[in-house]
């Protein structure tokens, strides 16, 4: 323990001493003669209330206090444990009234007026009748349970602790005055006082650094235990044993668990503050401008409101920069509780820059389910955002909230914000319903709509053959361009659904999936085509998958090197390690340090990102370009009569494989059952102004669609278009040119440069040919592995099990959030342990973009 001895006064009139507030007065106490191996209690504290509800004091935690609880009274009054270690401070009227003390004009009041006593434990003490370690038989106490009327009673032991201090003595260095009265035995009586203490008696120092430990690193009973003894290398056991006795700065592992045990339920039940994220919070972060809204929880409020709960909303302001940029009409918004050991809630919210890179807009964290903090979220986003002046130089300020629970940051120029965006969530009805007045509209994840058909496919044991084509054809119904084709789009999945050689109950139950839980009133609009397709936003590109957000949870975890709580998780978002008052082996506090931090690693790639060459490009979107270059150097596409239409010629007509959009793998399709899909497949032919061709493909270069392909079907439109449509859109540019020559030359140019400038190829598996060949035989080059490859040249390397399939091979790697009115969240990816943090942050931009910004989405 540090040593206070410099701080104490002894006072020469009374045998009392004198302290300041803070830490000096327990210390004093822990290691007085006839108080060391004493566990006291104590009344209530008199006068400070008092003086604190005149406004005249105020009261404050010495720094490191976490050992306290807070409660509402049925009047709405906050309290709290009152400490040895408390700190009384003047407010502006009490210095007035200090001034009018010290003038004489006014009498000198007491603030604090303590008495704590010896509980008598182990019965050595002699008691207020006279006896020792028992009452004298004529006490009326003689025949009560321990000899006491009531909790409080002090009959057992004559010694007391009597504290108290003065308003004139609060300006003074030693504000706080003790003294010890009566004693636990006589001083000439002929038995010794051995007192034996059972329950918990650390001291309050003690107690804070164990539960500092607990809420902040996650330690066990076992590890508190450890570093205590690792803080007292080089004492005897006889020194470790009485230290064990004295009961004071370390207990037996029994009692320590006890107060583990204590402190969970205290956090578990919202009756203990989360003070050690809080210091966090105030000390670090806010400072730094990165907390938007901060709320303590109000225990008093009804169960299910938001001012139950601890909310916290953070980010930083090229994030909210972004998302002025990029977030004006589309955000994504997703819950995670596994990103912390607690579960707590941590909303990820991420917008997509035009180039379809992700960038994070913030985070929210909550003890709350998911749909706590999501308002309060975007409404601290939309008071923080900056206004549409590109040199937007307003700046904002700390204000408290009107609950007077926490604080909120606001920007000048929000009054004149106009963020309104359409927010893309997972099914999860309370969400919908709490965002709905706060955000334009809403609309799903298709990631998540497919991880929860895989689920339900596992569950009612769908032949793994069929998966894909039941898939396809759901992916078919969200292509739908309105509600009256969904509709006819539903009916001819049932009738491909009668036609798969499966149970009549598997049947009814697929279809029951698709009609009642998706394609409802509640949700069809929220998921097909054209509700994502707004008159004024024709231009924007509507968001279509989550797995952006699950991009940054990767990133997240893979900096995980044990157990993370939320004040850890934090911590390695920002990179800031708290200052811990905590056990460490080298005995030496943890200084705030600036460490590599997710927030620097997601900015630096943000700013890298703005560069507008083809090679900052996302590598998914990459990839189907040059698919495209290639398949317009084939000579596959044919214009149609129709403007914005063109014919692209199948390579393989009879070919039924379809590259998993998981984990890159060949997927053989089952021929009967797409086979049965086609009449689905063929309304895209339907709904075009062409004449179908066999063995073509048909492209409309304006809207992005591409009938009968499998990867418009799977992938959509709207974050990129197939290699089809690549192809096609170079085929139109050649016929405005009115000079195929030279498209072709900067074609190949093209294709040539894309595979010599990927970085992810290590020097021994660079091609020679491609790498230092002409331009010509660089192409030749390309042409021959692709007659030998395939589509999976473009692949970027390493792929492999990165993703799990789960339409082939799901299990579940998480426990699901219970979401009470809606689905239960479908489990997530999570990522190969063999993966380091170097390799993680490289294929955020290959691996991850590859297959979770682009394959996974429509």
């Amino acid at each position: 323990m540090e040593t206070y001895d410099h701080l104490i006064k002894y006072n020469d009139d009374d045998s009392s001493v004198s302290v300041p507030f803070g830490r000096a007065a327990e210390y004093y106490i822990s290691k007085h003669p006839l108080l060391k191996n004493i566990r006291l209690k104590a009344r209530s504290r008199l006068r400070t209330p008092q003086l604190i509800k005149e406004g005249i004091i105020t009261l404050k935690r010495v720094e490191g206090a976490v050992d306290f609880v807070e409660w509402t009274t049925s009047n709405g009054n906050i309290k709290s444990t009152n400490r040895i270690d408390d700190v009384i401070e003047l407010t502006p009227k009490g210095n007035e009234l200090v001034e009018k003390i010290s003038s004489g004009k006014a009498k000198d009041k007491l603030c604090w007026s303590w008495v704590m006593y010896c509980a008598g434990d182990g019965n050595t003490c002699q008691h207020l009748c006279g006896g020792i370690g028992k009452c004298n038989p004529d006490c009326p106490n003689a025949n009560l349970p321990n000899n006491l009327k009531n909790s409080n009673d002090r009959h057992r032991c004559r010694l007391r602790v009597v504290s108290e201090s003065r308003l004139s003595w609060i300006n003074t260095p030693h504000q706080l005055r003790i003294k010890i009265d009566g004693w636990h035995i006589p001083p000439n009586a002929l038995v010794v006082h051995s007192p034996q203490v059972t329950r918990v008696n650390l001291t309050r120092s003690a107690r804070d650094q164990i539960i500092i430990s607990r809420r902040a690193d996650r330690w066990t009973a076992d590890d508190v235990k450890t570093k205590i003894l690792v803080s007292k290398k080089g004492a005897t056991e006889a020194d470790l044993n009485q230290d064990v006795v004295k009961n004071r700065d370390i207990c037996n592992s029994k009692q320590l668990k006890r107060l583990i045990v204590r402190d969970d339920r205290r956090v578990k039940d919202n009756s203990g503050p989360w003070t050690v994220l809080q210091h966090y919070i105030q000390d670090v972060l806010k400072p730094r401008g990165h907390v938007l809204y901060y709320q303590n929880p109000n225990l008093s409020a009804e169960e299910n409101s938001p001012d139950r709960y601890y909310q916290l909303i953070v980010s930083d302001d090229l994030w909210l920069i972004n998302g002025r940029d990029f977030g004006q009409h589309f955000f994504c918004i997703d819950g995670n509780n596994d990103l912390n050991m607690d579960r707590a809630t941590v909303l990820t919210m991420v917008v997509e820059t035009k180039s379809g890179h992700l960038t994070p807009l913030a985070f929210a964290l909550s003890n709350g389910d998911d749909k706590i903090p999501v308002r309060a979220a975007i409404s601290a986003i939309k008071a923080n955002l900056p206004c549409n002046n590109s040199d937007c130089s307003h700046s904002w300020h700390y204000k408290d909230l009107p609950n007077d629970k926490g604080f909120q940051r606001v920007r000048e120029c929000s009054s004149i914000n106009s963020w309104n965006p359409i927010a893309m969530i997972d099914q999860h009805l309370p969400i919908m319903r709490e965002i709905e007045n706060d955000v334009r509209g809403t609309i799903l994840s298709w990631t998540h709509i497919m991880l929860k058909l895989a689920e339900k496919f596992k569950i009612w044991d769908v032949p793994k053959l069929l998966r894909y084509p039941i898939a396809m054809g759901f992916k078919i119904v969200g292509r739908s361009r309105s509600e009256e084709e969904a509709d006819a789009s539903m009916k001819l999945f049932k009738n491909f659904i009668d036609a798969l050689p499966i149970g009549p109950e598997q049947k009814s139950l697929i279809k029951n999936e698709l009609e009642n839980n998706w394609m409802s009133d509640e949700w069809r609009d929220k998921i097909i085509d054209s509700g994502r397709i707004f008159d004024d936003l024709i231009d924007e590109k509507p968001m279509t998958s989550n797995n952006l957000t699950e991009i940054i949870s990767r990133k997240v975890e893979a900096q995980l090197d044990g157990k993370m709580t939320p004040l850890a998780f934090l911590e390695r978002l920002f990179g800031v390690k708290l200052r811990r008052d905590s056990l460490h082996a080298d005995d030496s506090p943890v200084e705030q340090a600036d460490q590599s931090s997710l927030v620097a690693l997601l900015n630096a790639q943000s700013i890298a990102q703005q560069d507008q060459s083809e090679r900052a490009l996302p590598a998914d979107i990459q990839c189907h370009l040059n698919l495209g270059r290639l398949y317009f150097l084939y000579y596959l596409v044919e214009p149609a009569e129709e403007t914005n239409y063109y014919y692209v010629k199948k390579i393989n007509e009879a070919s039924l494989t379809f590259t998993s959009p998981y984990d890159g793998k060949q997927i053989q399709l089952d021929a009967n059952a797409m086979e049965s899909l086609k009449p689905m497949i063929n309304s895209f032919t339907n709904r075009q102004r062409v004449a179908e061709r066999k063995g073509y493909y048909i492209v409309n270069i304006k809207t992005g669609e591409c009938s009968m392909c499998l990867d418009f079907i799977w992938h959509g439109r709207f974050r990129s278009v197939c290699k089809h449509c690549h192809a096609a859109r170079i085929y139109a540019e050649g016929q405005q040119l009115g000079d195929f020559t030279q498209i072709i030359k900067e074609t190949k140019q093209k294709l040539v440069e894309y595979f010599r400038s990927r970085e992810d190829i290590s020097q021994q598996q660079r091609n020679i040919v491609i790498f230092q060949g002409s331009i010509e035989e660089a192409y030749l080059e390309i042409v021959r592995l692709y007659s030998i490859s395939g589509d999976k040249i473009f692949d970027p390397p390493g792929l492999k099990d990165y993703c799990r399939d789960p339409l082939r091979n799901f299990k579940s790697k998480r426990r699901n959030s219970v979401k009470p009115n809606g689905p239960s969240k479908p489990n997530k990816r999570v990522r190969t342990k063999e993966i380091n943090i170097d390799q993680q942050v490289e294929f955020s931009e290959a691996t991850q973009t590859f297959f979770l910004n682009y394959d996974v989405s429509t």
